[in-house]
């Protein structure tokens, strides 16, 4: 099930991002620059002020997250696409993700954009087969993130 994620949920959000993050980024960020843990409880708090995030439930446990933002009235970002390592490749992300452009698509908006590492290999692919297509690179100290983008309005 998905569901708009609340305050109370902070705690179960942190370990999905915080655990997935781990696992996935630890090994294709230099240890220079890893942050670990990637976001304190402070931090994600003061990012559900500005970001709309939705949880995925199975059985009452919290095993994905992702989160929207509005960068203007026709561009949203996706946030955190997040799924715990043993919950992967049951299509939680896909869910969550085509949630997530729902909701886009309700408030107006007709470009969706997400940014990862050009060495996560396992994002690059999940986004191009939802669709989204590579729009640009950010150089960032141990190379670059790629920007994705996905129309998901005409522009009638």
């Amino acid at each position: 099930m998905i569901r708009r994620a609340c305050y109370e949920d902070a705690d179960e959000i942190l370990e999905v991002i915080v655990k997935t993050n781990r696992v996935f980024f630890s090994k294709i960020i230099p240890k220079k620059y890893f942050k670990d843990p990637v976001l304190t409880k402070e931090e994600l708090l003061r990012e559900m002020k500005n970001i709309e995030f939705y949880v995925y439930e199975l059985e009452g446990k919290i095993v994905g997250v992702s989160g929207l933002s509005i960068e203007d009235r026709e561009i949203g970002v996706v946030r955190r696409v997040y799924v715990l390592p043993e919950y992967q490749r049951r299509g939680i992300g896909t869910a969550l993700l085509r949630h997530i452009e729902n909701i886009a698509k309700r408030r107006g908006l007709r470009t969706l954009k997400i940014r990862t590492s050009e060495k996560a290999y396992w994002a690059i692919s999940f986004y191009r087969k939802l669709g989204y297509k590579m729009a640009g690179k950010i150089r960032v100290p141990w190379g670059y993130d790629v920007v994705f983008t996905k129309e998901i309005r005409d522009h009638t």
